[in-house]
């Protein structure tokens, strides 16, 4: 990491958070090596995609399909998983743009349930999967990806332009993930991501911004070429 590149990362980071503490705790977070790599698979470049604060957005008039992601969940008293707060308001969003246009949406499952609770029909769920040992292989973000262009594929759908809704936070690496996947992606415009945090989320890195920036960093390092 060269000093350079650290303080001009710390600049993006202040302006693109509008807190100069929370860019500072961040940065101590990731570390000096993580840091480094960031520094490398951007090429010294804070203004690349792999550092972007707020996900590239397509006007929504564009869109043939979407693809929602969960963010947390809850831990009810039995241990199972609710879909919790966060994944209440990403509903929300995803209501917000249905009532405009009737579009084709794939979505996480604890999403997925939330809007066929509210009257949603024809979502596609992306559900957890079991796997040949009977136990349950985490839902990663790459995998909800997956899974909807095996699912559209296999239906004989055409994704075409997708919108990508999910947590603010988590919105740049799930375009990132969806593109990865084979997908023109973007979030809808003028639409505004759920950005409140659960400090009771069944997800510890989920509970609040810092705990979750410090992990999602990293994770977009698999993107880098």
């Amino acid at each position: 990491m060269t000093p350079t590149f650290a303080t001009a990362f710390f600049q993006h980071l202040s302006e693109g958070l509008e807190d100069e503490t929370l860019a500072n705790e961040l940065i101590a977070r990731l570390g000096e090596s993580t840091v480094a790599a960031l520094e490398a698979a951007v090429e010294g470049r804070v203004d690349h995609p792999l550092l972007a604060l707020a996900p590239p957005t397509v006007e929504a008039d564009l869109i043939d399909s979407l693809l929602v992601f969960a963010f947390g969940n809850r831990i009810d008293a039995a241990g199972s998983i609710t879909p919790g707060p966060m994944n209440e308001d990403i509903a929300a969003a995803v209501e917000t743009l249905l009532a405009e246009r009737d579009l084709p949406v794939y979505a996480q499952w604890e999403v997925a349930d939330l809007l066929a609770e509210r009257g949603v029909s024809g979502v596609v769920s992306i559900g957890i999967v079991i796997g040949e040992d009977g136990e349950e292989i985490y839902l990663s973000t790459a995998g909800v990806a997956e899974q909807a262009v095996d699912l559209a594929a296999s239906e004989g759908v055409d994704l075409g332009q997708v919108g990508v809704i999910a947590f603010q936070d988590h919105a740049v690496r799930t375009v990132l993930t969806a593109r990865a996947a084979g997908m023109t992606a973007a979030v809808p415009n003028r639409l505004e991501l759920p950005s409140n945090y659960d400090p009771g989320s069944g997800q510890p890195w989920t509970r609040d911004r810092l705990s979750y920036l410090s992990v999602d960093f990293p994770a977009r390092l698999s993107f880098a070429r």
